[in-house]
C-alpha cells in the first residue's frame, strides 16, 4: 500500500512540475489486471494497455477520465500538451487548452449509430470532434473498413477523404490477451450456447434468446445480471461444460472484444459479420433474419464433436496466428507514433 501511495504522489508531483509539454491520455478507467473481475470491461483493458505503452514512451503522461474529470487537472493543459483518447466532456473541456488533439476511440461507420444513446452520438456531434483533431486513431473491425470506411456510399467516406487530404486517420484493430484467455474449451459435446457481455440493443441478446428456445437448447448469459470473474479458475472451468458455441446476431460492434475472447477461449463463434468477427466460416449467421438463422443453427446442431473440434482448432489457430488480434502492440505502438508527431 506505501509503495502504490508513493507512486501515486510522484505522479501527482510530476504533473505540477513545469514542462515544455505533457501527454494527457483520456478514457474512462485505469486499473491493473483486476479489469476482467465481474465480467468482460473492454474499456478497462484498452486504458490498461494504451496508458501503459505511453507511460514507457514519453515521460510526462497524465490519465484523465472520459466524464466526471476534476477541472483541476484539466486546467493543467497546456498550448504545448498533447491530448489523446475518447471525444466526450473531457475532450471538449480539453480542446479549448490546446490544439493538439488526438482521437481514439471505437468506431462503427453504420448511419443508425448516429444518434443519442449506449454508445451513439449524433453525426454532427462526432464529426465536430473530429474537426478540431489532428489524427483520427479509429478502434474498428475489418467489417466496419470494408463496409464504411472504403465505401462511397456511406456518409463518412466524403467525410474522411477529405480529412485526409490535411490530416491523418489511422484504422487499428481490436487485439486480445491470450495469455489471460487461453484455451479452455477441447471437447464439444453439449449442444448449448454461451453468451458473455452486456444487454445493449445492437447486441441483440434477445434474438439469440428466440434462437436458442427455437431450437430446443439452453443458453447461458454472463455479463448481465450473472457475473464471471475471469481471473478466477475455478468459475472459467465451468464454462467449457456449459456450451459449445457463442452466439451474437448483432447488428453492429466497434469492438468484438467477447467474440474474440471467447474464440480465445476455444468455443465456437455464431455469430453476424457485422460484429466484427473476423473469419469466415459455414455457420455464420445473418442480422435481422431470424429464419435463416435458425436453419444455420439447426444445421449447426447435426454436426459431430469431431466435427466442431475441428472447426474450433481452425478458428483459434487464426486467431493465435494473427497480429492484429492476438497483441496489443499493434495498437499501441499507432498511439504512440502520432503522440511522438506532435509533440
Amino acid at each position: 500500500m506505501l509503495v502504490k501511495a508513493a507512486k501515486k504522489l510522484a505522479q501527482r508531483l510530476d504533473e505540477l512540475l513545469p514542462a515544455k509539454s505533457r501527454v494527457f491520455f483520456i478514457y474512462t478507467h485505469r486499473n491493473g489486471f483486476d479489469r476482467f473481475c465481474n465480467g468482460l470491461k473492454a474499456n478497462t483493458e484498452i486504458s490498461y494497455w494504451c496508458y501503459t505503452a505511453l507511460k514507457e514512451h514519453f515521460p510526462r503522461v497524465s490519465f484523465l477520465r472520459l466524464e466526471k474529470e476534476k477541472r483541476a487537472r484539466i486546467d493543467k493543459i497546456s498550448p504545448h500538451d498533447v491530448v489523446i483518447g475518447h471525444v466526450g466532456e473531457t475532450f471538449t473541456q480539453a480542446a479549448r487548452r490546446t490544439k493538439k488533439l488526438i482521437t481514439f476511440q471505437p468506431w462503427a461507420g453504420i448511419e443508425e449509430r448516429c444518434k443519442e444513446g449506449f454508445n451513439c452520438a449524433p453525426k454532427e456531434v462526432e464529426l465536430g470532434f473530429f474537426d478540431q483533431a489532428s489524427t483520427a486513431i479509429l478502434l474498428t473491425s475489418e467489417y466496419n473498413k470494408r463496409e464504411y470506411f472504403d465505401q462511397p456510399r456511406n456518409f463518412w467516406y466524403p467525410y474522411f477523404q477529405t480529412f485526409q487530404t490535411k490530416k491523418r486517420v489511422r484504422l487499428v484493430h481490436q487485439p486480445i490477451d491470450l495469455t489471460r484467455f487461453p484455451r479452455v474449451k477441447w471437447e464439444y459435446k453439449t449442444d448449448d450456447f454461451l453468451y458473455i457481455g452486456n444487454d445493449a440493443y445492437m447486441k441483440c441478446v434477445g434474438d439469440s434468446k428466440r434462437l436458442v428456445e427455437a431450437v430446443g437448447r439452453s443458453l447461458h448469459l454472463y455479463g448481465i445480471t450473472r457475473k464471471i470473474d475471469h481471473l478466477n479458475s475455478s468459475q472459467v472451468a465451468l464454462l467449457p461444460k456449459s456450451a459449445d458455441f457463442f452466439i451474437q446476431p448483432g447488428m453492429w460492434e466497434a469492438q468484438c472484444v467477447s467474440i474474440l475472447e471467447s474464440a480465445a477461449r476455444g468455443f465456437i463463434p455464431i455469430v453476424s459479420p457485422e460484429t466484427g468477427y473476423p473469419y469466415e466460416h459455414p455457420y455464420l449467421l445473418r442480422y435481422g433474419d431470424f429464419e435463416y438463422n435458425l436453419n444455420v443453427l439447426k444445421k449447426l446442431l447435426r454436426t459431430s464433436a469431431e466435427e466442431r473440434k475441428e472447426l474450433a482448432d481452425f478458428l483459434h489457430r487464426q486467431l493465435v496466428e494473427d497480429e492484429h488480434h492476438n497483441t496489443w502492440k499493434k495498437l499501441t505502438d499507432v498511439l504512440v507514433e502520432e503522440v511522438a508527431r506532435l509533440l
